[in-house]
């Protein structure tokens, strides 16, 4: 490992981060790291691989083109101009050229992480000390330093490692004691340090100015804000089997760290809005905490008293079963413009032994009827293809969604097996996955390998969910026949989409024109059912009132 020569005052750090195309909120994290190694005096820099195209169908495109979100050209509408994928190499290795940093540090999720290995292997050469830290290296430490170019990885927080590291390596001291560090030796042990402590949420600030601008335009249920991410607590308090934030919670339990679940005070939150408005005269807060609402309830009054000062736009993901008639009025009056929800599987009992969510479906449709009374846009999150699931169990959760209103979208995502998490561990045992599989992200196609449920079946269901849900009966047969990915199924499929966006996507969530304009070839006149029946004679004229 090349050491740095501390008679020397400038040290650089390069922050790497590698993220699938076009998903466009900011880092936190990255922000964090940026003021912690700004405030030590070191000159920060950062690549973001969110501009370069991938060669598979990312996930952004995947919820356009299944009717999960309102259509809109990126490079158009938010200036947001891709880049070509063979360019990435290139240009991260004149980055480090340029920049010639003292210290590279990474931050990935397992979606992202061979990105990074091939970034990392391009510069190997270079022998400039790298670590790479984040969710999946915390979750599978042997197996992020299997990979030859993975030389150092950071477990747990990152705040806390990255100052040490850096200010070690900039006096000239070792590192290999430094907590929550793994070093992979030339012999190929590894030194594994413990965790250190668990941070104090209220210190650390993000700063976001290392990102380009247009990264802060964020469209959102058919219209655009500057958006700014915000983290007001850390953890999650519940276990679903498969999301991996129980495993950071457990992490820190079998540690005897505390209790990894950690929010900050109001007041602090309010220090850093008033921060990020003067910074980036921002239009839209965007909450990435695991579930908001499932806060105490003095807190959330603390919160709705503080944020009346404010009522700038924001969104949040909670759980249904926290979304209260008081609540949801006082939040809409200071600025609760959207939300989502998980419902995730409509079959109560696959729901609650399988996935570890408790609450009843007589419970959950009464807290939807809330969210639809409620008046705030909301979208409701659904997986399908888990481990033992069947088509009928997926039908169970069409079926459940079908009978929801209100709602302005659906988010649908084919699980993803991520390292950390339980049902990952049982598709295993089950021998529906191969251990050594890595995951893509949540719309690309299963990587279970079920019997009776295959995975391009589950494209199939996944590319036409939002039409069993929102389209009548009449349809099924039409809809299940463009499940297939043939001649026929996909010009039905085409139809079919044609005919969802002209009923459902000519406003935006509040019912304003949309701002990006269908196709001529969309008008409903031209429309025609793919059996020869015009769809105006099924439907009838369409009318708001037909819309859920």
């Amino acid at each position: 490992m090349k050491r740095f020569d501390s008679a020397h005052k400038e040290f650089r750090v390069l922050l790497v981060y590698p993220n699938l195309h076009m998903i466009l909120v900011p880092s936190t994290a990255i922000a964090l790291f940026t003021r912690i190694l700004k405030k030590e005096g070191m000159e920060v820099g950062l690549f973001d691989t969110t501009h370069y195209q991938h060669g598979d169908t990312i996930s952004v495109e995947k919820r356009v083109e299944t009717l999960q979100a309102r259509p809109f050209n990126p490079e158009k509408d938010i200036s947001f101009k891709p880049l070509p994928a063979d360019q990435l190499i290139p240009d991260f290795i004149k980055k480090v050229e340029t920049f010639q940093p003292h210290l590279i540090l990474v931050s990935v999720v397992e979606d992202t992480f061979k990105q990074a290995v091939r970034l990392m292997n391009a510069i190997d050469d270079k022998n400039i000390p790298t670590v790479m830290g984040g969710v999946f290296p915390t979750s599978a430490p042997e197996v992020a330093l299997s990979f030859p170019s993975v030389k150092m990885i950071g477990i747990g927080e990152g705040e806390t490692l990255v100052r040490s590291i850096a200010t070690s390596l900039r006096a000239g001291k070792s590192i290999e004691r430094i907590p929550n560090l793994w070093i992979k030796r030339p012999d190929g042990r590894i030194l594994k340090n413990g965790l250190g402590s668990l941070i104090d949420l209220n210190k650390p600030w993000p700063d976001f100015s290392l990102f380009d601008e247009k990264r802060f335009l964020r469209p959102l249920g058919g219209r655009i804000f500057k958006t700014v991410p915000l983290e007001s607590y850390r953890g999650c308090p519940f276990k679903c089997t498969f999301c991996n934030s129980p495993m950071q919670v457990n992490l820190s339990k079998e540690n005897n760290l505390g209790n990894f679940l950690r929010r900050k005070k109001v007041s602090r939150l309010r220090e850093e809005i008033l921060y990020l408005i003067e910074r980036h005269q921002l239009e839209y807060f965007y909450f990435v905490d695991d579930s908001f609402l499932s806060r105490p309830q003095q807190e959330l009054d603390d919160f709705i008293k503080m944020y009346s000062e404010f009522k700038i736009p924001f969104w949040f993901n909670t759980r249904p079963e926290s979304v209260s008639r008081e609540r949801l009025r006082e939040l809409k009056e200071v600025g609760l413009d959207r939300l989502s929800v998980g419902l995730e599987c409509g079959n109560e009992e696959f729901r609650q032994k399988k996935l570890l969510r408790l609450p009843t479906n007589e419970k959950l449709l009464k807290h939807f009827e809330i969210l639809a009374e409620g008046g705030v846009a909301f979208s409701i999150n659904n997986i399908i293809g888990f481990p033992e699931e069947t088509r009928e169990l997926i039908f169970d959760t069409i079926e459940f969604n079908r009978k929801l209103k209100g709602f302005d979208t659906l988010t649908i995502s084919i699980f993803t097996p991520y390292h950390g998490t339980f049902l990952r561990e049982r598709a295993v045992q089950l021998g529906y996955l191969d251990p050594k599989t890595f995951t893509t992200h949540t719309t690309s196609s299963s990587l279970l390998n079920m019997p009776h449920l295959t995975s391009e079946q589950i494209d199939g269901i996944f590319r036409v969910f939002m039409m069993y849900v929102k389209f009548e009966k009449e349809f099924w047969p039409d809809i299940e026949r463009a499940e297939k990915f043939d001649e026929t199924g996909n010009e039905i499929f085409r139809e079919l989409f044609k005919l969802y966006q002209e009923r459902f996507y000519k406003t935006d969530q509040d019912g304003k024109p949309l701002r990006y304009a269908l196709p001529p070839q969309m008008n409903s006149t031209t429309i025609k059912h793919p059996k020869g029946d015009h769809w105006e004679e099924v439907f009838g004229p369409m009318s708001k009132t037909q819309m859920r």
